[in-house]
């Protein structure tokens, strides 16, 4: 399959000619950091650089290892394994951590031991070990202490509290970011609100070397084990006497908010956890159904109270005082695994811990930097590593195309050419490098309706072909394909259609590109597979211009198929799988 991705063209083999790395002139050299010592691991799935120590990241990772493990027993699509593994850093020392928390001046910079990120390519966890309390200050309490509510009266919904000591605890936050990135990966993404109630849910499973127990909550009147603190406690005990978020409030939340960003102490994260946890765990079989059949619907409509009404049965006020009821008298189902008499999990295998190269330390940090929104600090972490002489190729991949990102596109084609002449592991260098080579395809033969032969799509394809080979699918690949296609002389293959069948399943929300494939499809005379992508487009496409350009689109095909329900029904199955 991945062969057929070639004209003849390009099936030779590329000549061997040495290409001449880049050098960083004197004005564009940095202050460059003071060399740091970190310690590096592999474990399946996760590439860690730690510089707590030995003793505290070595019981992390393990009980790291046991929860996942645990985890993946009764969650099978959270063993997320892609070309790329997770970037886990431990920062234990020396306050590292703050490199990668927002800048003070931020409102949103307080409320954080733990952030992440991803981006298709490559995704990261980076962790606070040294801190153990924050301070969280509603708008209330900046102006003094709260006082404390009348018997039997509820507080205004907000900052669970104005205390200046909030217990977190590095282990849970581990659990909770990586569940996170797992959920953030379902195409197409599920609502923040779900994301965060399913972390919450998992994050507190109970596992030993015999039973795993999903759903269970505590008991609302135990004590805190540290006087004087506020715990992040399950949501029957942290909404008590609080006043809930309406639903429109609930649902209103994105991923950029920050309510969803500094989850620790906030009533939306605890009340998305309660809805969640009432629909999956109250033993309601109904709340269920119309739990999955909301959060997949959403996946097309907006939020409103007639689309929760006809998922539920009931409007959002009646909801808004279950979730109240389920607050103060919870009713729990929690499932149980348990493992065969005599029989018990084994240990996941012990990590190997080395010291980081300077090359892992640069490559690490800037993709963990870059994903904490840190551009500046992460181009500066790879610059200081190529600069001291390392020449791998993974930092030469992730240099380049950090290089591309900010504009200098040339030195960054280079190193880019000189990754993927090594077969680095980096499925979006040879993206970018894909990319950057049907530009410069089409400029040649004068813009954007530049007619491309099969010597000019030879080099575009051979990227194409290797990033094929690395998961996990991304959009990308699909996007530049169709692109590559859209511009050549030649029709392309039914094998090549077909892969974009596969894309079509994967990607169904992006309509700008579904519009591409349905006129590739009608260039290719498969006009039932464009009129059903056509079809699907004016039923989802959020913008009005889109639908319009769907519709006109339609009317133009020679002939008129009755509509199809889904574009998945008149696409060719793929004889390959997509891959995860």
């Amino acid at each position: 399959m991945v062969a057929s991705l070639l004209p003849a063209a390009a099936i030779a083999e590329s000549p061997s000619e040495v290409i001449d790395l880049p050098t960083i002139t004197v004005e564009e050299r940095p202050v460059l950091p003071e060399r740091e010592t970190w310690q590096h691991a592999n474990i399946p799935g996760f590439e860690i650089l730690s510089n707590a120590s030995d003793g505290a990241t070595r019981r992390i990772v393990r009980d790291f290892q046991r929860f996942h493990q645990a985890l993946v027993t009764v969650w099978p699509p959270a063993e997320v394994r892609a070309s790329l593994p997770t970037l886990l850093v431990l920062c234990g020392r020396d306050r590292a951590f703050a490199a990668f928390a927002p800048e003070a001046a931020n409102p949103d910079a307080t409320g954080f031991i733990s952030r992440s990120g991803s981006d298709g390519d490559v995704s990261a966890i980076v962790l606070d070990l040294e801190t153990t309390s924050l301070g969280l200050l509603s708008v209330d309490a900046l102006a003094g202490p709260e006082p404390p509510a009348p018997e039997g009266e509820e507080v205004e919904a907000g900052v669970l509290s104005g205390l200046p000591d909030f217990a977190v605890s590095p282990y849970e936050q581990l659990y909770r970011e990586y569940l996170r990135l797992v959920l953030s990966r379902a195409q197409p993404r599920a609502p923040i609100w779900f994301e965060e109630g399913l972390a919450q849910i998992f994050m507190r499973m109970e596992f030993s070397s015999t039973t795993i127990t999903v759903g269970r909550v505590e008991d609302p009147n135990t004590r805190s084990l540290r006087p004087g603190m506020v715990e992040d406690r399950d949501f029957n005990a942290a909404l008590q006497r609080r006043a809930l978020l309406s639903m429109e409030e609930l649902f209103a939340v994105t991923p950029d908010d920050p309510a969803a960003r500094r989850p620790l102490g906030g009533v939306w994260a605890k009340q998305a956890y309660a809805f969640v946890h009432l629909c999956l765990y109250s033993g309601d079989t109904a709340l269920q159904k119309g739990l999955l059949t909301f959060v997949r619907r959403l996946a097309a409509e907006p939020p409103s109270e007639t689309l929760f009404r006809s998922c539920f049965g009931r409007g959002y006020d009646e909801m808004r005082q279950a979730i109240r009821a389920h607050v103060d008298l919870t009713r729990v189902k929690a499932v149980q695994f348990r493992l065969k008499k005599g029989e018990r999990r084994e240990e996941p295998p012990e990590p190997v811990f080395r010291a980081a190269t300077q090359g892992e330390i640069g490559r690490i940090k800037s993709d963990a930097l870059r994903l904490c929104g840190q551009n500046e600090a992460a181009r500066i972490a790879l610059l200081a590593a190529y600069l001291r002489g390392e020449r791998d190729p993974a930092l030469l991949a992730a240099f380049g195309l950090e290089e591309v990102a900010s504009g200098r596109r040339e030195r960054g084609l280079r190193l880019l050419e000189a990754a993927a002449r090594a077969n680095v592991v980096r499925p979006r260098a040879y993206l970018q490098l894909a990319r950057l080579r049907l530009a410069d395809a089409l400029a040649k033969g004068g813009g954007t309706g530049a007619i491309l032969t099969e010597t000019d799509l030879a080099p575009i394809l051979q990227p194409l072909a290797t990033a094929r080979r690395q998961p996990p699918a991304q959009f990308e690949w699909y996007e530049i394909l169709t692109a590559a296609w859209s511009h050549a002389a030649a029709l392309p293959p039914p094998a090549q259609l077909a892969v974009l069948d596969e894309g079509v399943r994967l990607f169904p929300t992006r309509s700008a590109w579904l519009l591409e494939v349905a006129q590739l499809k009608r260039r290719s005379g498969q006009f039932t597979e464009a009129a059903a992508i056509a079809d699907f487009g004016i039923r989802t496409a959020r913008d009005p211009a889109l639908r319009e350009a769907f519709t006109a689109f339609r009317s133009e095909l020679p002939t008129a198929p009755a509509p199809a329900n889904d574009p998945k029904q008149a696409a060719a199955p793929s004889p390959e799988p997509p891959r995860p």
